[in-house]
């Protein structure tokens, strides 16, 4: 295994075989082979061969504009470039650059890579050890529920997706969200079982709860608005390699030290064999205070508007949904309470990716979504 340093374009991890662009007649292009499986599989589109292949690709740079997306042949998961260049106006991918000059060379078609972009850091035929602790999150993720409720709320207008998070307090809330067709889960600090105001907690108890939790939410998205002071770095960091975890901060302050006990604690538990993953750290503001919003969301992972919606200033909104839009961040909005249908379209006219909803009304706000 061989473990390469570059910077972060865009967070997120991809796990995938390596796809080389190379040039043909002076465009960017994948390999002859590569081009041919592709064909293979896009003939057999919707026969004997549905799913797309996944690949990270591999190049230079690549020029503003390249495609991206996916076709019933391909699907492009990840990116790993040698130039420091950015890879395009705004990457949506997970994402590594200034790789340096040796990459084309290393790395041969068809090596399996984990690209992290949270890092900047892409691995070369990882180890089974190394596997295991990236995939844990994503193996969950895909948990597919069957039941309508619970496909994503995709807008009509720009096919834009928006995740439904409910606020739980108790496993029976966590259980009843989820069961509602939650997209992930929000817990406050007056919770039942993660420590915080109303019982303490030690690590191991904690990365046990964290755990369960897992099984419930099954991979998707759990967002803590918890002081550090209740929770355990350690728990956080083994809760991470279950599934996508956020500790939202309300100190922006406080970001750049905690990741770095936040590193130290991921280098313990690996000097240990523990598996582990990232927490994401997120900016959490009120919307009608006077708190300043810091000047660059680096470091962070997302944004969340604390409060409900209907209370937000727009003063206060628009310049954190403009700065979660430069910076390609998350913006999470609270839309609780039955004054929600005049609220959604401006909630997500400023870029809301992720509503916090109460879980009864988790399957009306899709489908309003879905109209939109």
């Amino acid at each position: 295994m061989e473990i390469l340093y570059g910077t972060s374009a865009a967070p997120g991890v991809a796990i995938a075989a390596a796809a080389k662009l190379g040039e043909e007649y002076g465009m960017p292009a994948l390999s002859p082979e590569r081009l041919r499986r592709v064909g293979e599989r896009m003939r057999g589109f919707g026969m004997e061969q549905a799913e797309p292949e996944q690949i990270v690709l591999v190049a230079d740079r690549l020029p503003p504009g390249f495609w991206l997306g996916s076709t019933p042949g391909a699907q492009v998961v990840g990116l790993a470039a040698q130039s420091p260049a950015p890879l395009s106006a705004t990457p949506t991918l997970p994402a590594v650059i200034g790789l340096g000059d040796t990459l084309l060379n290393l790395i041969a078609e068809d090596d399996i890579l984990i690209i992290d972009g949270d890092r900047g850091r892409v691995y070369v035929s990882p180890d089974a050890g190394t596997v295991a602790r990236y995939q844990s999150p994503h193996r969950l993720s895909r948990r597919f529920f069957l039941e309508g409720d619970h496909l994503p709320a995709r807008t009509a207008s720009d096919s834009r997706v928006v995740s439904i998070l409910c606020a739980a307090r108790t496993f029976a809330e966590a259980e009843a969200a989820m069961a509602a067709g939650a997209d992930g889960l929000l817990l406050k600090a007056d919770n039942k079982f993660l420590g915080g105001e109303a019982v303490a907690q030690t690590a191991g108890e904690q990365a046990q709860t964290l755990t369960a939790l897992a099984r419930i939410v099954g991979g998707q998205p759990l967002l803590l608005d918890i002081p550090q002071e209740y929770l355990s770095l350690a728990a956080l960091a083994r809760g991470a390699a279950s599934l996508p975890l956020s500790l939202i901060l309300r100190d922006a302050g406080e970001c750049a030290e905690l990741r770095e006990r936040l590193d130290a604690m991921e280098e313990a538990l690996d000097a240990d064999d523990i598996l582990y993953g990232r927490v994401r750290l997120e900016l959490g503001f009120f919307g009608s205070n006077d708190t300043d919003l810091p000047d660059t969301l680096d470091g962070f992972d997302g944004t969340v508007i604390l409060g409900r919606f209907a209370d937000a200033s727009w003063e206060r909104m628009l310049p954190a949904a403009s700065q979660a839009r430069h910076a390609a961040r998350p913006l999470t909005v609270f839309l609780q309470g039955g004054d929600w249908p005049p609220l959604l379209a401006d909630a997500l006219g400023i870029g809301a990716g992720r509503l916090v909803v109460s879980a009864d009304a988790v399957a009306d706000i899709k489908d309003a979504v879905r109209e939109l």
